[in-house]
């Protein structure tokens, strides 16, 4: 997610005294917020011994690693198309998207951002969005896009959404504590507005111009991309379906087992499958309490 740097706790504080900072210290600070890599080591190598690893390189000629996780022994016709948080690469969300592929019965294709773990170049707003287009040209050899769904959590709802917007051909979108834009997240609506053109990831022009069906879920407690977000972007939705508001839960602790179970659903709704949720859970409900 939108990790919660000193920079960020400063200025999600007291963001009206934001008309007063220099333009370049705003946008250090969304910049900042914006992306913390981790540490390279910290996800590299449970990444490096994955049987399912692949490389890509962006439009910008820098190599990414991503995996294409094969739901069975030979795979789904359908696959999400993953973009992580800001303050996780991709090596540390593994036991994740397994889990993801396992009780969404689909294929995922997860990549890593420019300048995260083993990816080259820096991160930057530009070089995500390349990233994506990378690992969607990808999935192009192997799936049409009325079988591909695309899913962002937090930082990575801002991939995720200007793919869509760029090709409504996509069957769905799934957005996890989404922010309205990066700067509204760090420095809040006035801050965001008057560093403008230093704004990144602006969800909120974005999403009314997405057209295939959209999920947004958000924890009520989020303390680093407030509710309020997610709510500003389910309503500017064309074509939203039933959100999924977690009470109590804020940015970091979303329980996985209640977002997964709403994928499915949401998943199969768009294939008219939605009975194959109902025999899923009531068949292996046990063994997706123990994984969990």
């Amino acid at each position: 997610g939108l990790a919660q740097t000193p920079e960020f706790e400063k200025l999600h504080v007291a963001p009206p005294s934001v008309a007063h900072w220099p333009r370049p210290l705003m946008g250090a600070a969304v910049t900042s917020a914006a992306f913390p890599v981790p540490a390279k080591e910290r996800g590299s190598e449970a990444l490096l011994k994955r049987h399912d690893l692949v490389y890509l390189m962006t439009a910008g000629g820098d190599k990414i690693p991503a995996v294409h996780i094969k739901r069975g022994t030979v795979g789904t016709d359908r696959v999400v198309i993953y973009s992580h948080g800001n303050a996780e690469d991709l090596g540390q969300r593994l036991p994740y998207l397994d889990l993801l592929s396992k009780i969404c019965a689909t294929d995922v294709f997860a990549y890593e951002y420019c300048g995260y773990g083993l990816s080259e170049g820096k991160p930057s707003e530009e070089n995500c969005i390349s990233s994506i287009d990378a690992a969607y040209e990808y999935l192009l050899q192997l799936f049409p896009p009325s079988r591909i769904v695309a899913f962002g959590r937090s930082i990575g709802t801002g991939p995720t959404l200007d793919l869509a917007m760029r090709h409504p051909e996509i069957r769905g979108v799934v957005l996890q504590s989404p922010p309205e834009s990066c700067g509204r997240a760090v420095l809040g609506n006035f801050g965001s507005w008057v560093g403008y053109h230093l704004d990144i990831f602006r969800n909120y022009e974005k999403i009314g111009l997405v057209e295939c069906p959209v999920l947004v879920m958000h924890g009520t407690l989020d303390e680093i991309v407030p509710w309020e977000h997610g709510l500003a972007i389910y309503e500017a939705c064309q074509n939203a379906v039933e959100p999924l508001w977690v009470e109590d839960r804020g940015h970091n602790n979303m329980p996985n087992e209640v977002c997964l179970r709403r994928v499915r659903e949401f998943l199969d709704e768009l294939d008219g499958l939605s009975w194959g949720w109902n025999i899923f859970v009531t068949n292996l409900a046990t063994d997706i309490s123990v994984n969990l």
